[in-house]
């Protein structure tokens, strides 16, 4: 579903109601593979698909971001001699606040990426890199993430345009109208990415045993790579090139979906991995860059160009560690997510989403929604950027 993006909150046309394998709500789709040969046709279906988290929430809350000192400014002085003078673990990991909220008389605390909102005006910049994947299957057919990269670099993921909460980055304007009863009250508060530096291909020949061609019922073909093949291809580059905790890498792929046990089609996901002494965190985003129409002709904006990298960049936003349990939750709309407990806000709005300079960018339900709060603390009284839903989360 989309819908085009008007430039201000004073227009009088209506509004909108509009940012491991740990940590990370899927995009899947429900079709076996296993036994697939390469021109078997494809009718797959959106699926839910995340493993356990490896990053414990009490060390989350227990912690605070180590302070970046490779630049000695008197600013940076200060906030490291705070921070040593604080009794919390410090983590090198992004910047992150937490808090918690209580719903029936039991509390749910939660981390989010930058700084709490209710504390006023703040900046925070989190540098980012782009790492384009190439895939090259068994049958010697190339899937080049690295023709997308400019494209991903010049969206609206790290370039500014018009949302209803400002003028701004997608992320920081689905965390803007998010939090927009805060937000509204100060001066000048935002959580924005670096314009990513490229990074080199990572390259990889797929053995035949974990990927091969998928023939879509759109008529559509793509490859499919096992997920957990893939992924452990990210964490060696990861590691081979040294990459900072306090980074946010972003792999993409082109017409690339993730296989896991016989099941496809996963567009993207995020995750958290920490060192063995839980001193570092390294949080990291993968997403394929699809071509319009790829796995819907009824919806050709599911996982087209930036769909799939918004839902998961708007969800590492909001749970960066993959470990924010909330109480449970289900929507008619999304069956496939069945009853679910964690708050990424991505997944109760697969295949809904909004336009903008030419990039497909998805719908996100806020954090109301979630902590069943009313009215909601998002812009107008929302529950999602959009305003698809009208209330918070039904009960499962």
């Amino acid at each position: 579903m989309s819908r085009n993006l008007f430039p201000s909150r004073t227009r009088t046309l209506p509004r909108l109601a509009l940012p491991f394998l740990l940590a990370c709500m899927m995009l899947v789709a429900s079709v076996s593979v296993a036994s697939a040969k390469t021109n078997d046709t494809i009718d797959g279906q959106p699926q839910n698909w995340h493993p356990v988290s490896q990053v414990s929430q009490s060390l989350i809350q227990n912690s605070q971001p180590a302070p970046d000192t490779t630049s000695a400014t008197p600013a940076k002085a200060a906030t490291t001699n705070a921070a040593k003078a604080s009794a919390k673990n410090q983590i090198k990991t992004i910047p992150y606040w937490t808090s918690s909220f209580n719903y029936q008389g039991q509390n749910y605390p939660y981390s989010m990426v930058g700084k709490d909102p209710s504390k006023g005006s703040s900046l925070t910049i989190v540098p980012t890199i782009l790492i384009p994947i190439k895939i090259t299957l068994s049958d010697g057919v190339v899937y080049d993430g690295s023709t997308k990269a400019d494209a991903v670099a010049k969206s609206p993921l790290f370039q500014f345009a018009q949302y209803e909460s400002g003028y701004t980055q997608y992320g920081d304007a689905i965390q803007r109208a998010e939090f927009w009863t805060s937000v509204s009250k100060s001066l000048f508060y935002h959580v924005w990415l670096t314009p990513p530096v490229r990074y080199p291909t990572l390259s990889l020949n797929v053995p035949a045993d974990q990927g091969q061609e998928l023939h879509l019922r759109t008529g559509k073909v793509a490859a499919g790579v096992d997920i957990n093949y893939l992924d452990a291809q990210l964490v060696a580059y990861m590691q081979n090139y040294h990459i900072s905790t306090r980074v946010l890498p972003i792999f993409i792929s082109y017409n690339t979906l993730g296989t896991d046990q016989g099941g496809c089609c996963i567009g993207g996901y995020h995750n958290a991995i920490p060192n063995a002494d839980n001193t570092a965190i390294q949080t990291y985003a993968y997403a394929e860059y699809g071509d319009t129409g790829l796995l819907r002709t009824t919806n050709p904006n599911l996982f087209a160009n930036t769909d799939a990298l918004s839902h998961e960049i708007a969800e590492w936003y909001n749970d960066p560690f993959t470990n924010n349990i909330v109480p449970d939750w289900s929507v008619p709309s999304e069956p496939q997510y069945g009853c679910s407990n964690i708050l990424e806000v991505g997944d109760p709005l697969v295949g809904v989403g909004f336009d903008v300079n030419g990039y497909h960018l998805q719908d996100e339900v806020f954090f109301s929604f979630f902590a069943r709060q009313q009215p909601s603390i998002a812009i107008d009284g929302k529950y999602t950027y959009l305003g698809t839903f009208t209330t918070y989360a039904g009960p499962c």
